[in-house]
């Protein structure tokens, strides 16, 4: 990144519409480390993005720590789940659920897949997430909550989701929302574009931390439907370039 005069960084860092796979996999490589930063990621979750070179494959680290991850460990996968990468390196089982989103949603280009404790909470508990704040109007299409683990057939693996059936049917349940509850899970976030899909993680867990806190006080009041589709949710742009400056404060020896 260029340097001004006095050799702090320049804000140049925010580019939603990555041109190159190079490019791509450099926002991949942040994106693992700002979402391991910002608490969205322990050593489990992954966060994938579309090639802008081949709309049928994606990018996604193989399996290991999000907050490790640099551009050797990043993994070219088609939209079934099949590694096209000629590696040995072992990739994440649930990468079936980033291919079923990108072959259900065309305006999908980024997808977190991540299990904060606030989310996990909100999934086994009679309530709904509903939007308190002005940032999270952006689900205003709803947050579905998933709960249709495979535990009976011979390949079940309970509550991953690793076959493709699987895969499809939380495509079909997340349907044009932003993000979705995995029942004792975590959640699924989507974005047109990794700043964009990495605010929308910060803000669904955070706002899910104000619900719960919220409803253990009182009734708490909720933005409407018809309040939250007037949206004017912006900034993408100033939280893209305040997380990758805190991870790189954080992490100076992180290279791409």
């Amino acid at each position: 990144m260029e340097k001004n005069r006095k050799g702090s960084s320049s804000r140049n860092d925010y580019n939603p519409n990555p041109k190159t796979a190079r490019e791509a996999v450099s926002q991949l490589v942040l994106a693992n480390r700002i979402l391991s930063h910002e608490g969205i990621f322990d050593y489990l979750g992954h966060v994938s993005v579309r090639n802008p070179e081949n709309r049928e494959t994606f990018f996604i680290s193989h399996a290991i720590a999000p907050e490790t991850v640099t551009r050797k460990d990043i993994l070219e996968v088609d939209l079934d789940g099949n590694v096209v990468t000629k590696t040995s390196l072992k990739p994440y089982s649930e990468r079936i659920i980033h291919g079923a989103i990108f072959k259900a949603r065309a305006d999908v280009n980024a997808v977190v897949h991540a299990h904060p404790i606030p989310i996990v909470t909100l999934s086994v508990i009679d309530l709904p997430f509903r939007p308190i704040t002005h940032m999270a109007t952006l689900f205003y299409e709803g947050v579905p909550v998933y709960d249709g683990y495979d535990f009976t057939s011979p390949g079940s693996t309970g509550m991953l989701v690793t076959t493709r059936e699987e895969g499809e049917r939380v495509a079909r349940l997340l349907g044009k929302s932003r993000g979705m509850l995995m029942r004792g899970h975590g959640y699924n976030v989507v974005g047109d574009s990794i700043p964009s899909v990495v605010q929308a993680a910060v803000i669904l867990r955070d706002n899910t931390v104000i619900q719960l806190a919220a409803a253990q006080l009182g009734q708490p009041k909720y933005v409407s439907y018809e309040e939250a589709k007037i949206r004017s949710v912006a900034g993408t742009d100033r939280a893209w370039n305040y997380y990758v400056a805190r991870v790189k404060k954080a992490m100076p020896e992180m290279r791409f």
